[in-house]
């Protein structure tokens, strides 16, 4: 009876040390299932405790150590930032190589590899993503996504922009489709748009995905370039004139000229005088011709008596290539400096 007296207390510390580990690993996975739901809207601030917690818990989840990586790296913390994801990377490459592994699993793998720069194992996970899910059928609008994101990873363009479209096209017809995804999935299927001058497009999905995601809209500048190529002037200066980020502000104000001159003169043209499509020239084909259409611009603005007719026709050339020239990604205010004909556009 000594003997089992003595053995009571003992197994009493037992039990209660294993119930407060299992009470941590609860505590811990709820945090994570509540972090991680705040993570899928894009609350990132609210989401952020709650992931910390699950971490401080001892949590062996991956993706939760990806989520506390991509927040710090959003509020600038880079340290924090790529401490979690390289605490995270063993655990994805895990995870992703079995059997059980998804096709979210192989998507933060090879985020993690862009992010801590390391481009062959970065191709690597892709393909080994895409080999594993590529050909399935039952992929989801939120899965589809992350695909296109492998195919774009793997360099595979065409391939990436027709799994963008996918995934559109599925998230429209879901009932509730994660706001953020459906949101980076308009963004890259617009990308699409753009490449081919579908400018209007651009702008629909665009809005759709500035609506959907509020918090982190698609960038001003691009918004008001793909407006500018849309022919909607007045919506283009409206956002040019919102960009306020030092490296652009300048640009944005040139923008804003070309679309002001391009609403009075009728809009853009898509070809020369002779008939070239813009679209078919090359960068230096385009600023020669800009350079040459300043000239023919000012020599009609300034002749004794200045035809009007003229007058319009040469402006909206040359505010046409200039419009060209920003939607090509180059910089306007630099190449009309250098041309010495900066002051047709921004007097």
């Amino acid at each position: 009876m000594k003997y089992a007296h003595r053995r009571f207390p003992l197994m009493i510390l037992l039990i209660l040390t294993l119930g407060g580990g299992g009470c941590e690993a609860s505590q811990a996975q709820k945090a994570a299932q509540e972090g991680a739901f705040l993570y899928d809207r894009g609350d990132y601030d609210a989401a952020l405790p709650l992931l910390e917690k699950a971490a401080e818990k001892g949590t062996k989840d991956s993706q939760v150590l990806y989520q506390l990586a991509y927040i710090y790296d959003q509020k600038g913390e880079r340290d924090k930032a790529k401490a979690y994801r390289e605490k995270a990377v063993p655990l994805l490459e895990k995870q992703a190589g079995s059997a059980k592994g998804t096709l979210e699993d192989s998507y933060y793998l090879t985020a993690l590899y862009l992010q801590l720069q390391r481009p062959t194992e970065m191709r690597n996970a892709a393909q080994a993503g895409i080999q594993k899910f590529g050909k399935r059928s039952d992929l989801s609008g939120e899965d589809l996504f992350r695909l296109g994101r492998l195919y774009q990873f793997a360099g595979d363009a065409a391939q990436s922009a027709s799994t963008y479209r996918r995934a559109v096209d599925a998230m429209a017809a879901e009932k509730s489709p994660n706001a953020i995804l459906y949101a980076l999935a308009l963004a890259a299927d617009a990308g699409t748009d753009v490449a081919a001058r579908r400018y209007g497009d651009a702008v629909r999905k665009l809005e759709q995905a500035e609506a959907l995601n509020p918090k982190y809209p698609p960038p001003v500048m691009q918004m008001a370039l793909m407006e500018l190529g849309a022919g909607r002037y007045a919506e283009a200066k409206e956002r040019f004139a919102r960009v306020k980020d030092e490296a652009t502000a300048s640009e944005a104000q040139y923008g804003a000229d070309v679309a002001s001159h391009l609403e009075q003169c009728g809009g853009r043209r898509e070809a020369l005088a002779d008939g070239e499509p813009l679209q078919e020239m090359t960068n230096d084909e385009v600023q020669e011709a800009l350079g040459a259409a300043a000239t023919a611009y000012r020599a009609a603005k300034g002749a004794p008596d200045a035809d009007p007719a003229k007058v319009r026709e040469a402006e909206a050339m040359f505010f046409s290539l200039a419009a060209e020239w920003m939607l090509r990604g180059q910089s306007l205010r630099e190449v009309s400096l250098s041309g010495n004909y900066a002051d047709l556009i921004r007097r």
